[in-house]
């Protein structure tokens, strides 16, 4: 960048306000985005297309080098055409503002002399007091222009975007993938990998993470798209799968005969160049992108995936960039961000179906309406309906014998203890007894032979990159026509469709090519019709659940609009309500919680206490800190144990608002002793400190706080000083566990700032301090500006100025009233 400009840079730095700065303008043919870290200049001079510049404001560093390679490039009509060719003219822009907080521009295009006819809408996403910026390509065609995209030397050519930075040093190029299955686990793992690059080096990486080092910066690219990542778990031939007892009979998949490699579910790549002291970046599509002579539409549009870029100082952490650029950035849809206490009734029917009761047989109208009284005591928020609601696989209306009154008092009963209604969904699977399947023979997916292939639950599934979409969404509509707030969707697998005349491809390509063409559109189409029905009904939520290998909806592009269902059964069998199969499940936040947030994943524990396990306290504490979610039959708790668990769950409620989104702090394996877990709201000092041990241990712990404004701690002793809070943690035997809530004052100046034992409740309103006592304590309050004026129960051990101690007997109430001082 030239030395005039870097100065013009500095001078606006300085003398503009950073709040002022977050927008884009037009300056003659350059596009200004600024906002307080960063700007950028889009150039459209001369009718090409390029980053002129990405500058660093903190750091007062140039980001994009001088020699930069063009910005994109694809084939059209067996041409290379470049961003750096003088084709594209400049039309317009539009601004909209996101429900993210974020601004969204799009750019229009039309091409130049050979091209003319052809459109382009780039679309950039920007976002205040940060570096990310979101992008995506499309492109249309005008009505009686023929354009096509092709292949280049017999491999794709579409390389977006690319992005040539300035490279001090030649360092380490670390990646992240978030999709190997592991068997022994039964579920994702993320695989973090750190490459090298040298001069005149290549590396082609997998991702969607992938974060470089330069001199001055860390730099951050993704793409958001779905798969899995290794082959593990696959099938390799599944004709004979059944007979051989691999995975595929316990899935019940039988009769895809694609032979599938790690290199099937590749289908988007960062690659990776060094030249001197330039470091370039492009996203590059390796397979399934489009078919070799495809036209590009006039009445819709060509697109790639959002891809997304940003920088950090290079001594920062980069896991706080991708957790917030998951949390909100990718999404326009906060409702999927928020985070409930669910119970799923699938586990109720594995108990019950182990005591000689038919699986589905037992959702009956009854039962539901038992179950749903049993969850309200937990203080259960969102009830899912499980698999037998429907009348069949396919048919999404309620069993006509099992629900004879239809939803209908289900979501009533629901509504009436304040539960969000949701349901299960197998969306691809179709009962062949059915008129679905009669009238749509054309959409089931078939071997090489012709016959069905047999999938989850030994039924045949429809395509879903076609009509059939369309079809789904409207059963889906009319769920929510009815009160359904939430969608629990299964079984989304790849099943290598090769069917031709959807669109995927017809009988000019080959069977390979339908398949990865079907492989690779498969997420755009399932979140197509999320978008669509949150779009329907803003309170709607969906969760893919991902319990399965060859569930490939795994990845970035379903962030967009839902969650993940994460764990099902774990590394045990259905039915163990120890310790085992709970560790298990926490492996989920443990491995992805550093830059995963915690409310993009739901799973569900068992919430029985049943000899000689007693692990009922361990579970919830589990479910404390991601997952949020209860399976099994509530039948066999107590009322008390299901009342006690819901106040557990009210403590947890109280203190959710202010760690929403907010990073979980820990640094050990599942089995450590101890483990801790620790989600604070250090400014208001509303949080919770969870924790496990796999041995007999004391760990004495002390969290930095501004006691100004705490009002106390619920469920463990504890001490405290200006700066900080302490707690000694007794995990009095293997798989102990420990849970404390912090409660804020909300600025009103009174503190419990010690307790010897438990407090189970504290309530302070208008000047009115109620504490309830779980345990005998002396509990010191210090005050300020305030003078109590009325102490009923405990005794006064002491009392100044500004503070009193008071000693209280177990389960007895102290309440003090305040008057303020003027």
């Amino acid at each position: 960048m030239k030395l005039k400009n870097i100065f013009l840079l500095i001078i606006l730095f300085f003398y503009c306000d950073n709040d002022i700065l977050a927008n884009g303008h037009m300056a003659g043919k350059e596009f200004i985005y600024e906002n307080a870290r960063m700007r950028q200049v889009l150039s459209f001079k001369n009718n090409t297309i390029s980053v002129q510049s990405v500058f660093d404001k903190k750091k007062q560093k140039e980001l994009i080098a001088e020699n930069a390679l063009p910005y994109f490039e694809f084939q059209i009509n067996k041409e290379t055409v470049l961003s750096s060719m003088p084709i594209w003219e400049f039309i317009k822009y539009e601004e909209r503002s996101l429900a993210n907080q974020g601004l969204e521009y799009i750019f229009y295009f039309k091409g130049k002399g050979a091209y003319k006819g052809l459109k382009m809408e780039l679309y950039r996403q920007y976002f205040q007091n940060s570096t990310l910026t979101r992008e995506k390509i499309q492109l249309k065609s005008t009505k009686g222009h023929n354009f096509q995209l092709n292949k280049k030397e017999g491999k794709l050519h579409f390389i977006y975007p690319r992005l040539s930075l300035n490279n001090n040093i030649k360092g380490s190029i670390q990646e992240i993938q978030i999709a190997n299955y592991q068997h022994w686990n039964h579920t994702f793992y993320p695989s973090i990998r750190n490459h090298t690059l040298t001069d005149s080096d290549e590396l082609l990486l997998k991702g969607p993470f992938s974060v470089t080092y330069t001199g001055n910066h860390k730099v951050m690219s993704t793409y958001e798209h779905a798969s899995q990542d290794e082959a593990k778990g696959f099938r390799l031939s599944a004709v004979t799968s059944m007979k051989k007892g691999n995975i595929d009979a316990s899935q019940g998949v039988e009769g895809d005969e694609t032979e599938i490699k790690d290199e099937n579910f590749w289908f988007i790549a960062h690659h990776y160049s060094q030249s001197g002291n330039t470091r370039t970046i492009a996203t590059e599509l390796i397979r399934g992108g489009y078919f070799d002579n495809e036209k590009i539409p006039y009445d819709s549009y060509y697109e790639t995936v959002w891809n997304s870029f940003s920088f950090i100082g290079k001594d920062e952490k980069i896991e706080p960039l991708i957790h917030h650029y998951l949390f909100s950035q990718i999404t326009e849809h906060p409702k999927s961000r928020e985070s409930y206490f669910y119970y799923n009734t699938w586990a109720m029917q594995r108990e019950l179906n182990k005591k000689g009761y038919d699986l589905r047989g037992v959702l009956t109208e009854e039962r539901i309406l038992r179950e749903i009284d049993y969850a309200a005591q937990m203080n259960i928020e969102l009830f899912v309906l499980d698999d037998g609601w429907e009348e069949a696989l396919g048919i999404w209306t309620p069993h006509q014998k099992r629900l004879p009154n239809k939803l209908t008092p289900l979501i009533n009963r629901m509504k009436e203890h304040n539960m969000i209604p949701g349901i299960w969904l197998s969306p691809m699977a179709i009962d062949s007894l059915f008129k679905r399947y009669r009238q749509h023979p054309e959409w089931i997916i078939r071997r090489s032979d012709g016959v069905p292939i047999v999938a989850q639950w030994g039924k045949t599934v429809f395509d879903i990159v076609g009509p059939f979409s369309d079809l789904f969404l409207e059963d889906c509509k009319k769920l929510i026509d009815q009160g359904i707030r939430f969608f629990k969707w299964d079984a989304m697998n790849t099943f290598n469709s090769s069917l031709s005349g959807l669109n995927h491809g017809d009988k000019s390509h080959t069977k390979k090519e339908r398949i990865e063409r079907y492989n690779y559109l498969f997420p755009f189409y399932v979140t197509r019709i999320m978008k669509e029905l949150r779009k329907y009904n803003n309170d709607v939520v969906i969760e893919v659940d991902l319990t399965e290998p060859e569930r490939c909806m795994i990845g970035l592009m379903p962030l967009q609009e839902g969650i993940f269902f994460f764990i099902n059964n774990g590394a045990s069998a259905y039915g163990d309500y120890s310790t085992y199969r709970t560790k298990s499940m926490r492996t989920v936040i443990n491995d992805y919680g550093h830059f995963f947030p915690k409310e993009l994943f739901t799973y569900a524990v068992y919430p029985h206490d049943v000899a000689p396990y007693c692990a009922q306290h361990y579970n919830i504490n589990n479910t404390l800190i991601a997952g949020h979610g209860f399976w099994g039959d509530l039948n066999q708790l107590t009322p008390k144990e299901r009342i006690g668990i819901g106040k557990t769950l009210a403590k947890a409620k109280r203190v959710r608002p202010y760690i929403h989104g907010i990073m979980t702090d820990y640094d050990v394996n599942v089995g450590a002793s101890p483990e801790i877990y620790t989600q604070v709201d250090s400014m208001h000092a509303f949080g919770q400190i969870i924790g496990f041990s796999g041995s007999k241990t004391r760990l004495p712990y002390k969290l930095d706080l501004n006691r100004s404004q705490l009002l106390g701690i619920l469920n463990h002793p504890y001490t405290s000083n200006h700066k900080s809070i302490s707690m000694d943690f007794n995990f009095k035997k293997p798989d102990d566990t420990i849970n404390a809530f912090l409660i804020g004052n909300k600025g009103e100046k009174i503190s419990i700032i010690s307790s010897t034992g438990q407090l189970d409740d504290i309530q302070l309103e208008n000047n009115l301090l109620i504490i309830k006592v779980a345990s005998a304590s002396t509990v010191c309050i210090k005050y300020e500006d305030k003078k109590p004026i009325k102490v009923i129960g405990g005794n006064v051990r002491s009392q100044n100025v500004n503070e009193i101690t008071l000693y209280s007997k177990e389960s007895e109430d102290i309440s003090i009233t305040f008057e303020n001082i003027p």
